[in-house]
Parts: structure tokens; sequence; C-alpha cells
């Protein structure tokens, strides 16, 4: 038995007829599709050298798919040039019978004898002479110009199959260049005269161009012009090769099945060409690019407002994976990964985590292999290449795959499922797939694995023209599912939710993802989604030592905007202590971070109103506004803006009956409300060009710093100005006609509530005076007699 199978691996293997047809499809596919959309590619990737470097050896074995263009380099720049300086010819002598002025030379022995025979006495008026004439139509001349037409008409076929297939663009093809060149050729003088007899050698006239080859290796002498040796030589590969018919490989010419990495890579260029194909029919394709024997493409792919820009990049390591590995041991490496293609979105932009200069998470993209293997009598793909992507799927931290077989065998009919949870949905990737299938993990099953991995196999077969309408079908549904998977960002967000507080201090076991005992107060113990990375992944974090502290757990600690997650209040006890949590650990903060803060607290504020029932009461306290001096001017705001005022007084109250020490909240709610309409108003000044026309920029104390230092805004501080003027009408006192409230004025009392609110929002406490002042300065007096607030209402005139 070993005997036999020592005997059976020696024998070598012999390709299937199918698998010839499609390597030779394979082959001349690609060629025409190099030759359409970048001939420079053809030329770096498939030239021929006498010294290949090691990415270019890849395909050594194969019948040599630059022969096309090194032929016509070969042909045009340096056997042609040689012919056509050392042309060979025939001199043969000829008698001929010429009046004066003569051509030839003068034989005048005969010339006399035949004038004294004709003319005695008299001078001859005839001459016999002996003609040298060069005759070009030499067998070498004519296997040249033969050569040439042959060459031509081989390109037009070609040409001619191309027009059929992508239309009017065919007269940009690079082919045409070659065959003008052929023409150019065929007009020399000397070649001119031999066209009407190489044509009729090449329909079989003197026995055919066979003939003519045999007649010039005859004539070949040592010293006589090379160029015509060569011209045979070309002539053989031409012939051998037979690229311009699109023949199979003659069978000793083959490595199909003896070593697959080469054919894998002739198989993974047919398909980038064939997608760059199909992406330049839709108008998707922006650029394709090639750079060290690596290529990339850039294109476009989806419709209207789900628009999105990709990268492919082919045999390429993948860039920032979302998973990174390490050995335990310094110095070991770690298994580096390098999938036939790898698919990304660039527009909008993927979205990642990084902290401290280092990345943590990044968004994923989508990898395939393609494999030229042989025809299998089994079913399905085989084992190897999908392990393989197993591993590179969790060594990347992606959750998709697919892998590309040439030939892959399919049961006439599906297998009934052995568990009804595994029964697949039928989607739009199978109905234009009918070839392939799906690998992920079977749910229903307690298995420590990804639940939402998975490889998707599909066949892609090389064929004629007939089959390159499903071709590009099965390609779009790959672009299309890819698409469906990256198109929307995965922008991390903080979903934090936290934990029963009873049934967190009870459970005393929990840990962390890493192993670490969570003993921290249970009120701050909370369960964290992460859906950017999948719906599956879910990790229990404790806000003191984990949110926007850890980057292992923290989804968001990259975002200049990160907040902690606060716990819904359901009394004034626990708003309390809500509201020290978003103060705390905020030391030093700019205008921008302080706004952010004050929307914080505002929206824990509402979620604190909506539980307590105060929505169901907030007239009461709109009275109370009125009360306070807003009867003129509370309904000129707009009901977001009065609500929050309303929960100032709220929260007073409720801050009142627990007897805090920090005011902070409703100081942040009142001075909210007078930033917006400062911005709606004074800031709405046109032409702004600083950046002050920034709305982030546009806080209460900006004003008085636009005032102190005009010089550093281009002017706006004088367009503001302005645009105030226009608007402003001091008159705000009803009980005092002659009194007008000047704006420095204002600019001042909105520097002093901008300074109590920026305490509000650091770890410094605003006692109940503080607030009380505040109170006083927006909304009942000051300088401005009626509250800045009101006074702003009320001088604001729109022109």
């Amino acid at each position: 038995m070993r005997e036999q199978q020592r005997q059976t691996q020696e024998q070598p293997y012999e390709p299937s007829e199918a698998e010839r047809n499609a390597f030779g499809q394979m082959q001349a596919r690609l060629i025409a599709l190099l030759l359409r959309h970048h001939e420079g590619a053809f030329r770096r990737l498939f030239a021929l050298r006498e010294h290949t470097t090691p990415a270019l050896d890849l395909i050594g074995h194969y019948r040599d798919l630059g022969v096309l263009f090194h032929l016509a380099d070969a042909l045009f720049e340096d056997i042609l040039p040689r012919i056509t300086r050392r042309l060979s010819f025939e001199a043969p002598h000829e008698h001929a019978l010429e009046e004066p002025p003569t051509r030839g030379r003068v034989d005048w022995e005969r010339t006399l004898d035949a004038a004294l025979d004709d003319w005695p006495g008299e001078p001859p008026l005839l001459f016999r002479t002996r003609l040298r004439r060069r005759d070009f139509a030499t067998p070498p001349n004519l296997l040249a110009v033969a050569t040439l037409i042959e060459y031509r008409r081989a390109i037009e076929h070609l040409l001619w199959t191309e027009r059929t297939t992508i239309g009017a663009e065919a007269l940009r093809h690079p082919l045409n260049a070659i065959a003008e060149r052929c023409r150019r050729e065929l007009a020399f003088p000397q070649f001119a005269g031999l066209r009407a007899r190489a044509e009729a050698i090449l329909a079989g006239a003197d026995g055919g161009v066979e003939a003519l080859e045999e007649r010039v290796r005859e004539r070949l002498a040592p010293g006589g012009n090379a160029a015509y040796q060569d011209l045979l030589i070309w002539r053989e590969q031409f012939r051998a090769l037979q690229l311009l018919h699109r023949a199979t490989a003659p069978a000793d010419q083959t490595t199909l099945g003896v070593d697959p990495r080469r054919d894998n890579y002739l198989y993974q260029l047919w398909i980038l060409f064939e997608l760059a194909d199909l992406l330049i029919q839709r108008g998707c394709l922006e650029e394709l690019v090639i750079h060290n024997g690596r290529l990339r493409l850039v294109f476009h792919w989806g419709d209207g407002p789900e628009r999105c820009r990709y990268e492919l990049l082919h045999d390429q390591a993948v860039p920032e994976p979302a998973a990174r590995w390490s050995a335990d041991r310094s110095g070991l490496p770690v298994p580096g990964i390098r999938p036939d293609y790898y698919l990304r979105r660039s527009d909008p932009p993927p979205q990642r985590i990084e902290h401290a200069g280092t990345i943590s998470w990044h968004e994923p993209g989508v990898i395939w292999d393609a494999k030229y293997y042989r025809e299998r009598d089994r079913l399905g793909a085989p084992a190897a290449p999908i392990k393989r992507m197993l591993a590179d799927l969790a060594l990347l931290g992606l959750t998709h795959g697919a892998l590309l077989f040439a030939f892959l065998r399919e049961s006439a009919e599906p297998a009934a499922p052995t568990d009804p949870i595994a029964t697949p949905p039928v989607d739009a990737w199978e109905r234009a797939a009918p070839e392939g299938y799906r690998i992920a993990p079977l749910p229903g099953y307690d298995q420590p694995l990804n639940p939402d991995q998975q490889i998707a196999i599909l066949r892609l077969l090389p064929g004629g023209d007939a089959a390159i309408a499903a071709l590009r079908e099965r390609l779009g549904a790959l672009l299309d599912e890819a698409h469906a998977r990256l198109r929307r960002p995965r922008v991390p967000r903080c979903h934090g939710i936290f934990l029963d507080t009873l049934s967190a201090a009870e459970a005393t076991w929990l840990r962390d993802r890493y192993g670490a005992a969570l003993d921290d107060d249970p009120a701050d113990l909370l369960v964290c989604p992460k859906p950017h990375i999948g719906p599956w992944r879910i990790d229990l974090v404790s806000r003191t030592r984990h949110c926007c502290q850890d980057a292992r757990v923290c989804q968001i600690i990259g975002d200049p905007e990160r907040r902690k997650p606060v716990r819904p209040p359901r009394s004034a006890e626990e708003l309390l202590r809500e509201l020290q949590e978003l103060f705390s650990g905020r030391a030093s903060l700019d205008d921008t971070e302080v706004s952010a803060i004050a929307q914080q607290v505002e929206h824990l504020t509402r979620r604190f109103a909506e539980l307590s029932g105060a929505y169901r009461r907030i007239d009461i306290y709109y009275n109370r506004l009125r009360d306070l001096g807003m009867h003129r001017t509370l309904d000129r705001l707009a009901q977001p803006e009065r609500e929050s005022l309303a929960l100032a007084l709220f929260l007073v109250e409720q801050l009142d009956s627990v007897g805090a020490a920090d005011y902070s909240a409703p100081a942040i709610h009142v001075s909210s409300v007078l930033e917006l309409e400062v911005k709606r108003r004074v800031y709405a000044c046109p032409g702004l060009v600083s950046e002050i026309a920034n709305p982030r920029n546009q806080t209460l104390g900006r004003l008085a710093f636009l005032r102190l230092k005009p010089w550093l805004f281009d002017g706006d501080w004088e367009r503001i100005l302005a645009h105030v003027a226009r608007c402003w009408d001091g008159h705000v006192d009803a009980d005092d006609p002659d009194f007008v409230a000047d704006f420095d004025q204002f600019v001042n009392v909105l520097n002093t509530i901008a300074r109590i609110r920026n305490r509000a929002a650091h770890t410094d406490m605003v006692p109940r005076h503080d607030y009380g002042e505040l109170q006083r300065l927006a909304l009942q007096g000051g300088p401005l007699r009626v509250g800045v607030l009101n006074a702003l209402l009320l001088a604001w005139r729109d022109r």
C-alpha cells in the first residue's frame, strides 16, 4: 500500500480539461483587462526580464503574460530598425538598348558592331548597355512585411473583440498604438511595394508563410544581417505563445496544480482587475495605485447619503488592526497577517479609540482570500483555507471574511439542516451567488466564540465572455455585502446602564473583564454595552475606576467631549450625589468644556424632573419666574429656555430641602439660558471672521475678552459694536423712561455671571448666597436695574 502511495505521489499531476480551460481563459482575460485599464501595470508586473524580482518571479513558470508588449518593443525598437538599415536585396545584370543619356554601363564593343552593321560610317544613335538594379523582393524582406501584416491583423482582431465588449472606449486601447506602428512600418517605401505579394503568401501562395520562412533560413549566411535571424526567433515566440488567439497553454508550459501559490497570485490579480473593470463600468473607480509591486483600488460604492469611499489593498498587511497581540516574552514575534484583499472604508474615515498615543480599538474592515486550487471530488471548500481565515479573523479582530475559489463543487440538493436554529436566511448575496455558502458559529449553544463571525465561501471560475456577466453579478454582491457591513460608521458612545444597587451589593464575586474584583461602591457599578465592537460585547465596569480612565474597557476615553455616565436620580439626595459626580475632577476647563458640562447638568435635571413629576406642575415655577421680574420677558423665550429657568427654581427647592452646600446646578441652568440668548442676538453679527465665528467659542466671558484685546480678533469687536448699535434700544425700565441700559455695562455683568458659572462647572462649590447674587444679576436687578437677561430681551430690536 505504501509503495502504491509513493508511486502515486511521484506521478506528475495532469490538469483536467476544465482546469486547462479556466487557466487559459484567466490569462487571456487578465491580458485584456491590463491592456484596457493599466498598460503601465501590465509592463511592470508582466514584462519579460532576465532577472526578475521575487515579487515578479511569482509567475515565472507561466506563459509570460508580458509577451505582447515585449514582442512589440523587440520588433519595432530592435529588429525592424536593423532590417531597414541593411535591407537584403538582389542585384541581377540586365542587357538593354537605350537612347542617350543611358542608365546603364555602355558595352562599346557590341554598340559599335551594331552601328557598323546598320549605319556604316554614322555615329551610333542607340547604345547597348548593361544594367545592375536592386530588387528588394527577397524572401527575408517578404517575411518582414508578412510579419507586420500578420501582427497587425491579430491585434485588430483583439481590438474588435474589445469594441464589442466596451464600445467606443476601445479606441483608446493601448493596442491601437501597436496597430498604428504596424501601419507606419508598412508604409516604408521598400516595404510598400511588397505588401500585395506578402498578402498573397499569407493567403497560401507559393507554399504559404511556412515555406517562406524555410527559404529565409536557407539564405541566411554568416556575416549577413542578423536581424533576419532575430525575426525568425520573434515569430517562433509569437507562434508558440499564441496569446492573441487566447489559446490554452501547452501541457509542458503550465504548472497548474504543481505550486498553488503561483496559481493563487495569478488568480488574485485576475479578480482584482475584474473588480476594477466592474467599478469602471459603473463609474465608481477613482484610482488604481501600484507602488512597489503592491496594488490598491480606491473607489466609491452606494447611492445617495449612504455612498461611501473605500480602499481595497492587495497582498498587504492590515494597517491598524482592530485586535493586537503580543508574546509573553520580549522579542518573540507575533504571527503576521497579510490577507489577499483587505477592504476598509476611507470616507467617512474609520473610527478609532486612541489614548496616550495608543490605539486601543480601530473600526474593522473585511478580508477576502482567493484560492486557485485543483478540482475536488469532495463537496465544499478545503478545510485548510477555512481554518486559516478563522485564525486571521481572530488575530485581526474582524467578524467577516470571504473565501473565493476557482473550483468549488456543490451538491445538487442542499442538505437538510440538523438543527432548525442553524437554517440561514436567504439574502441578496445567496441569490446572486447560488454556488456559495456561509460558515458561522451555530446559534443556540453556549459557545466561547464570537457569535457574529462569519465566512462567506464563493465560487469565481474564470470563463469566456459569456461568464463575465455572472462574474460581475457575484463581485457586485460581494461589494454590496461589504458595504452593508461598513457603510455606517461605528461611532463609540457611552451606553452604560447602572446595576440595581441592592443586587450589586449582594454579588461580591463580580469581576471585570481582566479578572480584577469589583469591590467598589455598588452604586458605581454598571454594565457597559459596546455596539461598535458587536452586539454581544458587554463589560462590567466601575464608574470610579474604569469610566473615562481605563482604555481597555472604556470606549470613549479618546473623545475630547467624553463624560462619565450618570445614574438617573430618583430623590434629591441622589440628584445631589450625581451632580457632585459631574463636577468632580474638573480643576481646569476652558469655556467650551464648561458649556459641555452645562448641557450634561441640564440633561440630568430634566431627567430628574421627569422621574419626580415636576413637569406636571411646571406652571408653578413659571409664575414664580414672573414674580421675580420676568412678567414682561418670559413669554419671549422659547419653550426649552423657559423650562430650563423653571428647572433652576425646582433645583433650588430640592437642594434647599436636603440642606445642600453646592448650588452649581441651578447656577448653570440660569447662565446657560443667558448664554444661548446672547448667541442668538449679539453673536449673530454678520461677517465674523475670527475664531469667534465658531459657535463653540461664543461664550459669556468671551465678549469681555473681545473688548479687552480687540486686535486679536481681526476687527470682529468693531463689527459686533456696529451690529449692537443697530439693534440695541437701552430704554428697558418702564418705571424710569430716562434710564438707558448701556451695552458696556451689559458686558460687565455678563463677565461677572461667567465667573460664577465657571466656578460652578469646576470643583469649587457655589454657595447659596452666590447663586442668589447670580439670580439677582440675571433676572431682577444689578447695574441694568431689570437684570441682564431681561435687559437683553427688552433692549434688542430686530432691524
